[in-house]
C-alpha cells in the first residue's frame, strides 16, 4: 500500500475535523451543558442553583464530538473509493463507522439533555445504549463477514469444541465480548474527559499505536488490514484536528489567574465515539487483549470511578462503622471513609490537590504515550522475554500511578523548616514525612501564623508529622491559630472544613461558633454598616468566575482570609470587576491567590508573603536544591521548580 495515500487521508481528516469544530463553535455557541454534579472535584461550582451562579457561563460548546465524527465518516468514505475497496472491505468499513456514529448519537442525546434539561441520561440508560450499539456491531460483523464467523485464539483453544458443536455459541460469545469491551472502553474514555485536552491526547496516542500495529496486516492474506489502518488513522487525525480548540491550560474556575485556551468540548458524543471506534479496531484486528495495555490510562480512570464510587463507598456505607464517630448521631459523609482517592475519576484527585492543570494533562499524555509504546513494542519484539517484560512494565507503572492516590490523599502538620533549631512556624503538608535519596516525598501546602510555642502537651507534639485527613489537619491548624490569638487565621482554617465534616468534630464546631460571634461583635463595634451591604444585588456572570464561596479544604488559605477573617466571596469580587469569557482577571497579580504546584513544588502568596520565597528564601533554597545549589534531577525533569512571585 502506498503510504502517501495514508498520509493524505490523515491530513485531510485532521483538516476537516478542525474546520467543522470551528464552524460548530460559531454556529452553536450556546449549546452548553447546565448539568451540576456535586462533589469535592467541583468545589468551584455552586451547591444550589439559588446561589446565583450559572453553570453554563464557564462551560464550552459541546460541538467537538459531532464535528469530528462527521469528519471521520466523510474522510472514511472518500478513503474507501481512494483504495478501491471490495465488498467485504466496504462492509467492514461501514460497520466500524456505523458503530462510531451509533456511539456518538447516544452521547449526543446525553449532551442534549444536559443542555436543555440540565441533567443527562441516567447511568443505566447510557450503559444499556452503548451496550446495544456494541452488540449490534458484533452481530453485523458476524452476519456480513466471513472473518466474523471464524473463532480465533485464545478463545478457540479454550472453547473450540463448544463452538463446533453449537454454531451460534460463537455468535453469542462474540456479541457478549464486543458488548463488554465496547461499553467499558467508551465509558472509560468518557470518564477521562474531565480536563481540557486530556481524553483527546490519550486517544491520539492509543489510535496511533493501533495504526502502527495494523501495518503488520497490510498484505494480501489480510484484506481487512487496509480498513483497520484507515479506521486507526481516522481516529487519530480527527482528534488531532480537535485538539487545537481544546488545548490544555492552567485555567480553573476557582483560580481565574490563567487564560483558558480551550474553545469547545467534545462532550459525551465525542468521548463515546472515540472509545467506540477504539474498541471496534481492537476487536476487528483481534487485539482486544492488547487494548488493555495500550489503553491502560483509560483503565485507571474507569477503575478509579468504579471501585471508589460504586463499590467501596456503597460497601462502607452499609458495612463499615467508623469507631471514632460511633457515638455521634451526625451523618458520616463518604469523605471520612478510607477511600483510595480524594475524588474520582483519577485526574480529579490530582486536580483537587492543586496540581497545575496544564502540567497534569501533559503528564497524562506522556503516561498514555508510554503505555502505547510498550504495547507496540510487545507486538514487534522478537524475543519472548522482551514481550513479557513490556507487559510487566505496563502493570508496574499502572500500580505506581494507582498507589500514588494513597500517599497523596493524606496530610500532616509539621514544623517549618524541619532542620533548624530555632522558633519555627507550623505548616501543612501532604504525602509522606520522609526524604528518599534526597527526593522529598511530601509537598508543603502552606505555612500558618502560629509557631511551635503553641504546642502545650507531649501528645500534641507526638501528633505532629502523623498522617491524617485534611479535615483533621485543618482542625488542628485552626486550634493552634486560635491559641496564638490569630483569630482570622483560625476562622479561615475552620471554615475550609465542610459543614458535614465539621459537625463530626463538635469541639471545633463550638469554637468556631464562639469565634464567629466574637468577630461579628468586633466588626459591629468598629465598622458602620454601609448601604451597599444592605442592598447587595445578585450579579449576572458572563465570563470566568472568581474563587467560589464554597470551601475547598485542599487549597491553600488566601491572605485575605488570614488578614481580616472574611472570605472574599465571588459576589463582592464581581462587584469590582467582570471578567470576559476565556480571559484572565486584571487584578490577578496581587490578588493574594496561591500558585499551587505538585509534589516538591512551592507556594507563593502575592500579598503578605506567607509561604513565599521572600520571607523564607533561605529555607526554600535549602529544601528545593542540592548542596551544590542545583535542583534535583527529578525536580528538573518534572518541571516542579518553586514558583516565583509575579
Amino acid at each position: 500500500m502506498d503510504p502517501v495515500l495514508f498520509l493524505l487521508i490523515f491530513i485531510t481528516c485532521a483538516f476537516i475535523s478542525l474546520l467543522l469544530c470551528w464552524i460548530g463553535k460559531i454556529l452553536f455557541p450556546k449549546f452548553r451543558s447546565g448539568e451540576f454534579k456535586p462533589g469535592p472535584h467541583r468545589a468551584d461550582m455552586p451547591a444550589l442553583p439559588a446561589s446565583g451562579r450559572e453553570i453554563k457561563t464557564i462551560e464550552l460548546p459541546l460541538v467537538g464530538g459531532p464535528a469530528f465524527t462527521i469528519a471521520m465518516v466523510i474522510t472514511g468514505i472518500w478513503a474507501g473509493y481512494l483504495f478501491h475497496l471490495h465488498n467485504d472491505q466496504w462492509r467492514l468499513l461501514f460497520i466500524g463507522l456505523g458503530a462510531t456514529v451509533g456511539f456518538m448519537v447516544v452521547g449526543f442525546i446525553d449532551d442534549w439533555h444536559k443542555v436543555h434539561s440540565n441533567e443527562g441520561l441516567s447511568e443505566r440508560a447510557k450503559f444499556r445504549s452503548v451496550l446495544f450499539v456494541s452488540m449490534a456491531a458484533a452481530f453485523l460483523y458476524f452476519w456480513l463477514l466471513p472473518a466474523g464467523r471464524a473463532p480465533y485464539s485464545p478463545y478457540s483453544d479454550i472453547m473450540g469444541a463448544l463452538f463446533k458443536t453449537l454454531p451460534f455459541t460463537w455468535l453469542i460469545f462474540l456479541m457478549l465480548m464486543t458488548g463488554l469491551i465496547g461499553t467499558v472502553t467508551s465509558l472509560s474514555v468518557d470518564f477521562s474527559d474531565g480536563l481540557d485536552g486530556l481524553a483527546g491526547g490519550l486517544v491520539f496516542s492509543a489510535a496511533l499505536a493501533f495504526g502502527i500495529i495494523v501495518t503488520g496486516f497490510l498484505d494480501a492474506k489480510h484484506p481487512q488490514g487496509v480498513v483497520l489502518e484507515i479506521l486507526s488513522l481516522l481516529c487519530a487525525s480527527a482528534v488531532l484536528g480537535f485538539l487545537p480548540l481544546n488545548w490544555p491550560s492552567s485555567w480553573a474556575a476557582r483560580r481565574g489567574s490563567a487564560r483558558r485556551l480551550g474553545k469547545v468540548y467534545m462532550g459525551d458524543s465525542g468521548a463515546l465515539a472515540l472509545g467506540g471506534i477504539l474498541s471496534m479496531i481492537a476487536i476487528f484486528s483481534r487485539q482486544e487483549i492488547l487494548l488493555l495495555m495500550i489503553g491502560m490510562a483509560f483503565v485507571l480512570e474507569g477503575l478509579s470511578a468504579l471501585i471508589s464510587a460504586r463499590v467501596l463507598t456503597r460497601f462502607f456505607r452499609k458495612r463499615l462503622q467508623v469507631l471514632r464517630f460511633a457515638n455521634s448521631h451526625e451523618f458520616v459523609p463518604h469523605t471520612e471513609f478510607p477511600l483510595p482517592f480524594l475524588a474520582t475519576p483519577l485526574h480529579h484527585h490530582f486536580d483537587l490537590l492543586g496540581w497545575n492543570r496544564r502540567r497534569l494533562v501533559y503528564g497524562a499524555w506522556a503516561l498514555g504515550a508510554g503505555f502505547a509504546i510498550l504495547g507496540v513494542t510487545s507486538v514487534f519484539a522478537t524475543e519472548t522475554w522482551e514481550r513479557y517484560l513490556c507487559r510487566i512494565l505496563v502493570f508496574i507503572f499502572a500500580a505506581i500511578i494507582w498507589s500514588s492516590g494513597s500517599w497523596s490523599r493524606k496530610y500532616f502538620v509539621g514544623k517549618h523548616p524541619a532542620e533548624r533549631m530555632r522558633r519555627r512556624r507550623l505548616a501543612l503538608y501532604y504525602g509522606y514525612p520522609y526524604r528518599l535519596l534526597g527526593i522529598r516525598l511530601y509537598h508543603r501546602v502552606e505555612i500558618i501564623e502560629a509557631n511551635e510555642d503553641v504546642i502545650e502537651t507531649p501528645a500534641e507534639e507526638l501528633a505532629l508529622w502523623h498522617r491524617m485527613s485534611i479535615y483533621d489537619a485543618r482542625a488542628m491548624l485552626g486550634l493552634y491559630c486560635y491559641r496564638a490569638g490569630y483569630y482570622p487565621a483560625a476562622l479561615a482554617q475552620w471554615t475550609r472544613i465542610p459543614e458535614n465534616n465539621r459537625k463530626l468534630r463538635p469541639s471545633i464546631q463550638h469554637l468556631l461558633e464562639e469565634l464567629n460571634s466574637r468577630l461579628a461583635l468586633e466588626e459591629q463595634e468598629t465598622q458602620p454598616i454601609q448601604r451597599d451591604q444592605i442592598l447587595r444585588q445578585q450579579p449576572v456572570i458572563t465570563g470566568n468566575l472568581p474563587p467560589a464561596d464554597l470551601p475547598n479544604p485542599h487549597e491553600p488559605i488566601r491572605s485575605e482570609e488570614t488578614r481580616d477573617g472574611h472570605v472574599v466571596n465571588w459576589v463582592g469580587m464581581h462587584q469590582q470587576t467582570a471578567w470576559p469569557q476565556g480571559s484572565s482577571s486584571p487584578h490577578t497579580k496581587n490578588d493574594g491567590l496561591y500558585s499551587h504546584q505538585g509534589l516538591a513544588g512551592e507556594l507563593v502568596d502575592g500579598q503578605n508573603g506567607h509561604s513565599s520565597s521572600t520571607n523564607h528564601g533561605e529555607d526554600e533554597q535549602q529544601e528545593a536544591t542540592q548542596p551544590n545549589g542545583k535542583q534535583h534531577w527529578l525536580a528538573r525533569m518534572l518541571h516542579i521548580t518553586p514558583v516565583k512571585s509575579r
